[in-house]
Parts: structure tokens; sequence; C-alpha cells
């Protein structure tokens, strides 16, 4: 409805400014979506004691960083111009999504929950594309896709760490009888979950920073975009560093009891599943894939060993994500209307 005057405002407010505003969005964004996902890259590691949580988040750090700059392409694409074709998209647009879902994840942060970044960025695009645009001028396609995806990773994660799990715990883990040889095998899964935890940060990494930087990274094209993802980069190790392990304790700790073994079998289910729908360009949910193999870990030990009070509170908060970050982005673009007319 206001789509004329959001296309007026980069009149107003010279680029310059547009562009510094956006850098600040991103870092602010990508400082807290990495705060929020790095638990899904090293929190089984932590909980089950393979690392500290120091050396967990400067690893994490690491790996997410590169991820972010080298395997985010296919992500920030469906992003920044899946949904809203770039063409029609301004860049205060840009600010308000980026800014709609980086206020939801800051609240869900200080509540100690982890949410889905990936959520919180397209219900933000489809909020403002409803005010903005138009629901006729949006790819629905493509919509349709990144939702199957959201409902298809947790279920494929949660299937597989199952799996994994009991195929592990019956040919290998229960046979062994000797508690020091237990010991031994455990040593020996807690370097392979420290190397999985590596592989899931490089891809997490492809998420978060398609998640904080996408919209912006299209909306200023590639040139000055290049220089937004790099600085979104360095705000994903910010976050990770000062406020990572809020979320990684959640992960790690309160949804069930971990052992090396147990990591393993759900981190690498979870990155194995973040890899395939990345490079498919799909923005899947972190936090929900792991979540979802963590439980299936847990389930293949016996369902009593799932703490279905943190389920719930996490799962709660999923279900409120969607409408909250599509009315916190067609609010702030209704505001902006109102504010040009």
């Amino acid at each position: 409805m206001g789509q004329k005057y959001f296309n007026h405002l980069p009149h107003i407010i010279s680029m310059e400014w547009l562009l510094v505003i956006g850098v600040v969005i991103s870092v602010y964004m990508a400082f807290n979506i990495a705060a929020n996902d790095i638990g899904n890259s090293v929190g089984t590691t932590v909980g089950s004691g393979s690392l500290t949580m120091h050396k967990a988040l400067i690893m994490g750090a690491v790996f997410e960083f590169f991820g972010a700059m080298y395997l985010g392409n296919n992500v920030i694409k469906t992003v920044g111009s899946g949904i809203i074709n770039a063409d029609i998209l301004p860049a205060t647009g840009a600010f308000i999504i980026t800014l709609a879902a980086a206020l939801w994840i800051t609240i869900t942060l200080i509540k100690k929950i982890p949410i889905s970044g990936s959520d919180a960025i397209i219900s933000a695009v489809f909020g403002y594309g409803l005010v903005a645009v138009g629901i006729n001028n949006m790819n629905l396609n493509v919509l349709g896709l990144i939702l199957t995806s959201w409902i298809l990773s947790p279920i494929l994660g949660l299937l597989i760490g199952f799996f994994l799990y009991y195929l592990l715990k019956n040919a290998f883990l229960e046979k062994v009888k000797d508690i020091a040889v237990k010991g031994r095998l455990e040593k020996v899964f807690s370097y392979l979950q420290i190397g999985s935890s590596a592989f899931a940060a490089l891809n997490v990494g492809a998420i978060d920073i398609a998640v904080a930087t996408g919209v912006l990274y299209y909306a200023f094209g590639a040139s000055a975009g290049l220089d937004i993802k790099l600085i979104g980069a360095i705000g994903i190790v910010m976050g990770i560093m000062v406020a990572g392990g809020r979320i990684t304790d959640t992960v790690g700790r309160r949804i069930t009891d971990l052992i090396p073994s147990r990591g393993f079998a759900a981190q690498i289910s979870a990155a194995s599943v973040i890899f395939l729908f990345a490079t498919m360009g799909m923005p899947v949910s972190p936090t929900q894939t792991l979540v979802g193999t963590v439980i299936g870990v847990g389930l293949a030990r016996g369902t009593q060993t799932i703490k279905l009070d943190v389920i719930k509170n996490i799962a709660t908060t999923w279900i409120v994500t969607i409408p909250a970050c599509i009315g916190i982005s067609a609010g702030l673009a209704i505001l902006l209307n109102f504010s040009l007319n």
C-alpha cells in the first residue's frame, strides 16, 4: 500500500547515511543471531564435556566466520531476493526487515531460550511484504519451499539422530563391558565430536550470515553488499564471544544429558542436515534441526531422558516467533509509511 513512499526515502536521506545505518543494523543482527545459534555448533560439545565453554566458543567463532564468508551465497540469495525481488525492495525496507528480526531475537536471547533466526528473518520479510509490496508481488513458491524445509529439517534430524545413536549403542557401546575400554571409547568420540562441531559451525555460519545480511546485501548491490557481508561476519564472531555462552548452555546441558558418543551422534546428524539444505539455498533453522537430533538421540536412550519442560518452552517460543516478527515488521513498515505522508 505504501510502496511509492518507501521508494522515496532514499531521496530524503543520503545513500551514505543509509549505508551507515545498514552496517549498524547488520552488525546488531549478526551479533544477536550468532549468540543465539552458536549453541547449535558447539552446544553438545560443551554439554558432553569434550571442550570447555571458552575453547568451544573460540572454535565456533573461527569456523562460523569462514562459513559465513565462503559458504553462504546460496542462502543469501534466497533470503535477499527469493521472496521479494531485489528490484522492488528499497534499502529502507531492508532496514525494517532486519531490525524487526533482530529486536525479536534480542528479547528471546535475554530470556535464554533458543529460537530460529531463519524463522524470524523470513517472517519479517513476509510482514514487510504484506504492507509494502503486496502479497501478489511476493514469490510464494519460494516461501512455500522455505516453509517445507522448516518442517522437514527437524524431522529429518530427529530420525537421523535416533537411528545413528541406536546403531552406535547396539553395535558398539553396549557390547563393551570393561569400564576402562568404555572410557577410551568415549575419548575417541570426544575427538570425533569436536570435528563434527567444527563442520557444523561452517554450515551454521552460512545460514547466519544470510539471516543477518542477506536482505541488506541485495538492497545495496554486490559491491557494498560484500562490505556488509564482511562486517556481518565480524559481528558474528563478536556475538559468539560476548553472548554465545547463554544459549550454548541451554542446548548443551538442559535438553538431555549428553556424553561424547551421544553428543557426536546429535551433532553430526544436525550438521549433515544443515549442510544438505544450505547447499540448496534453504534458510533452515540450525536450532530446530539440532534440537530435533538431540531429541532423537534422547529417544534412542528412552523418553525419560528427555527434559520435556525445556522442549515445551522452546516450542512455545517458536510458535510465537512467526506471528511476532510478521507483526513487528509490518508495524514498522506502517509507521514509516505514515511518517512519510
